[in-house]
């Protein structure tokens, strides 16, 4: 599948908005290097993830980056939205996790009773971390102190039956992850979970340290034990385009797969999914291509993170992982 540059401002392009997170596998397109066929694409850069959600439940633009749970939950409430089988974010959580190293916590298992820390209680990196603690530790969402610091994405969905979440308003108005590392430092929190990882400050300060003696081989055994390589973000495009050009779809997919291309070719890819390891180790785990697009070769971790976000409380009952994507993408990458 590849994606050409058709000439731009013809009546015959269909003209799209769109907002991508600028990033390794996005560059490209916001670059202009790439457009997808038969269209013609104002690009926003986007701030964050998070702004895209957001601005999505809107259906602020026709194609974007969104946050996979936001999505989920979003889709359930029937916003008018398709995903495409480009995932642009992803990343394994076992590095994000910080823990004070005064609160007596030797492994993961420990933060049973803990305060822990995440920026939002149901932004993707926190179902994540959720569903891994439970999955990996025995540790369920019940028996851990909760607390946030960010407005959640959507409003009135409460907190799941037995579990303990407490909202508090961050110092400074700075990025989640540094609040809630100061709360941590401070003595306030036991622990953190964010969606980036927290090496640097653990490296630089003995008063926190990362709970897995080897994150490396943790991220690697976690993998080859499960399949999953967990997805933060991707592309969503509204529905009704998806049905007045049953085309958009795919030449959308065909575009995105160019810009990764590109990007590759370029030396400027993504990093590889573990931190420190070698192409040569990468290849070994992952095969050749380390991050793949496509239902079929994403579904183990499509389907796990749908079982997390229904057993956690996000979403009512499971929602098919197929239904979530444009028909017509739903065989591409095979």
């Amino acid at each position: 599948m590849s994606a050409t540059n058709p000439s731009r401002g013809t009546t015959s392009n269909l003209r799209l908005s769109m907002s991508l997170v600028p990033g390794p596998l996005t560059q490209p397109v916001l670059a202009g290097d790439v457009v997808p066929k038969g269209t013609e694409v104002a690009v926003t850069r986007g701030k964050s993830v998070d702004g895209n959600s957001r601005q999505m439940l809107n259906l602020a633009f026709d194609v974007a980056e969104m946050s996979l749970a936001t999505y989920l939950k979003a889709r359930e409430q029937g916003t008018p939205l398709i995903g495409l089988p480009i995932f642009t974010g992803r990343r394994f959580l076992q590095p994000c996790v910080l823990v004070a190293t005064r609160a007596g916590i030797d492994t993961p298992a420990d933060l049973a009773g803990k305060r822990v820390g995440l920026p939002q209680f149901w932004m993707t990196s926190s179902l994540w971390h959720r569903g891994i603690l439970r999955q990996q530790h025995g540790v369920a969402q019940e028996a851990v102190n909760w607390v946030t610091i960010t407005e959640e994405r959507f409003a009135g969905l409460g907190t799941p039956p037995n579990v303990t979440l407490r909202p508090v308003a961050a110092d400074g108005g700075g990025p989640p992850d540094a609040a809630l590392q100061e709360m941590l430092l401070a003595g306030a929190l036991d622990a953190t979970m964010t969606p980036r990882p927290g090496d640097q400050l653990a490296a630089r300060d003995s008063r926190v340290r990362q709970p897995y003696a080897d994150p490396v081989q943790t991220q690697r055994e976690y993998y080859q034990k499960t399949g999953v390589f967990p997805i933060m973000h991707f592309v969503v495009m509204k529905q009704e385009l998806d049905a007045q050009h049953p085309w958009l779809a795919e030449s959308l997919c065909a575009a995105f797969v160019a810009a990764k291309e590109r990007a590759i070719a370029a030396g400027a890819g993504p990093e590889p999914p573990i931190a420190g390891t070698s192409a040569e180790e990468t290849a070994a785990v992952f095969g050749e291509d380390s991050w793949p697009y496509g239902l079929q070769r994403n579904r183990r971790t499509l389907e796990t993170f749908v079982e997390f976000a229904t057993t956690q409380g996000l979403l009512k009952q499971p929602i098919p992982v197929d239904e979530l994507f444009a028909p017509s993408t739903r065989g591409l990458f095979e």
